[in-house]
């Protein structure tokens, strides 16, 4: 079950490489975000990410995984306009 909407997709380039390099599955990436599997992130974190879903509150949700060597930040902005697939060296 999807629990927020993405709104437009977009990548950083670095991201973009991870994603090229590592041969990712973006779609299965974002169906784990979308559905609430945040993969790696703090408990902390994951706290935010289910707060963020209440009706009433305006925050990020924020999903991270493991590619590779790497990690791939998911972030789905406050407004649900924008989701964004980037890196660490992105932040």
């Amino acid at each position: 079950m999807k629990l927020f909407e993405l709104g437009k997709i977009t990548m950083t380039p670095s991201a973009i490489s991870i994603i090229a390099s590592f041969k990712v599955a973006i779609g299965d990436l974002l169906d784990r975000h979308q559905r609430g599997d945040y993969g790696e992130v703090s408990e902390k974190d994951w706290r935010e990410n289910t707060l963020a879903l209440l009706p009433e509150t305006v925050e990020r949700v924020m999903s991270v995984y493991n590619v590779g060597n790497k990690k791939l930040w998911i972030i789905t902005d406050p407004d649900r306009e924008v989701t964004t697939l980037l890196t660490e060296e992105d932040f």
